[in-house]
């Protein structure tokens, strides 16, 4: 029992957000249906993919806030590679890799120069949304290859490929985090440092590791968003940064670092999906939405972590 009423205590707010969900669902007509229900996991799979690799980079203590430049800028890089007939699996490979890239350069800022995370990723997120921004003038770019478009609006039995795609991400991470030694050293960083340099661990490499992933799980998101919409925004990704971090906190990663999980995650980036359509499906005005579900994420933020810390209080007590 006492495992369950622990899990009840960490995440009852998910609970309540299933009770509300069924509500919803009986009040909104349309909500529960099939097709509604998969539609909302297709959309809510950029956020997914974005706060995978942010849980990781919270779990060593870290923030990741370029990923929405990064977004941007690797999908305009492979659609204008692909706009100049380059192969589509080669176009895509290349926003990928800068991603990693991008990622790999905030890990080396944050370990090697000791600059803090919040500082590094912002700037280099900046960076990042320019670049998106000159290379195309600041113009949006599209109409893309019909194979690249289907990745992002195709189906196979009847599900959208996003949701396979998230589905793989959400499969890999877990297993990544909870049965190899890079997911156990994760941990023990964002745990205790001293541990890990104790243990003759390279504190650089998981870091690199860290943010180098989220790098490429922002591209990944950045180029999935552009075949869904079949279109690149070079400011397409400025929203994603902040629901990844909220989906993060929303699903019990701990921004003091060393505990999350990435289903956990993946759960957070529905929930928030969830809000949006629901409000969507009400006749909401897209502006109020925002304010609407903004409040609501800050109230489930503050009152989670204000519910962890008592939990340390109470076992500092006792």
């Amino acid at each position: 029992m006492y495992p369950v009423s622990k899990a009840l205590k960490q995440h009852w707010f998910l609970l309540i957000m299933v009770v509300l969900f069924f509500t919803v669902g009986v009040l909104v007509p349309n909500f529960l249906t099939l097709r509604n229900l998969l539609n909302v996991v297709r959309q809510s799979s950029i956020i997914s993919l974005v706060a995978y690799g942010m849980t990781m980079v919270i779990i060593v203590k870290g923030i990741d806030l370029a990923v929405g430049g990064m977004m941007s800028c690797c999908a305009m890089i492979s659609g204008l590679l692909m706009l100049q007939n380059w192969p589509v699996v080669l176009a895509v490979g290349v926003g990928l890799l800068v991603g990693i890239v991008m990622g790999a350069f905030n890990g080396m800022m944050v370990q090697k120069l000791e600059v803090p995370a919040f500082i590094t990723t912002l700037v280099v997120g900046q960076v990042a949304g320019g670049i998106a921004l000159v290379l195309n003038n600041g113009r949006s770019i599209g109409g893309f290859p019909a194979g690249y478009v289907f990745i992002g609006n195709g189906s196979f039995l009847g599900i959208p490929i996003s949701n396979y795609i998230t589905l793989v991400f959400v499969v890999f991470c877990t297993i990544l985090m909870a049965r190899t030694r890079i997911g156990i050293y994760i941990y023990a960083l964002g745990g205790n440092d001293m541990v890990v340099k104790q243990q003759g661990i390279s504190s650089a490499r998981i870091n690199y590791f860290v943010f180098a992933f989220s790098g490429f799980c922002a591209a990944v998101a950045g180029i999935l968003l552009s075949a869904q919409l079949d279109t690149v925004h070079p400011t397409q990704g400025s929203n994603y940064q902040l629901d990844a971090v909220a989906a993060c906190v929303i699903g019990g990663v701990n921004m003091a670092g060393g505990e999350g999980k990435i289903y956990m995650s993946l759960a957070g980036a529905l929930i928030i999906g969830f809000l949006r359509n629901a409000l969507n499906l009400l006749g909401m005005h897209p502006f109020y939405q925002n304010i609407i579900v903004g409040v609501i994420i800050i109230l489930i933020v503050a009152v989670s972590i204000n519910g962890r810390q008592r939990e340390l209080e109470r076992g500092r007590v006792f």
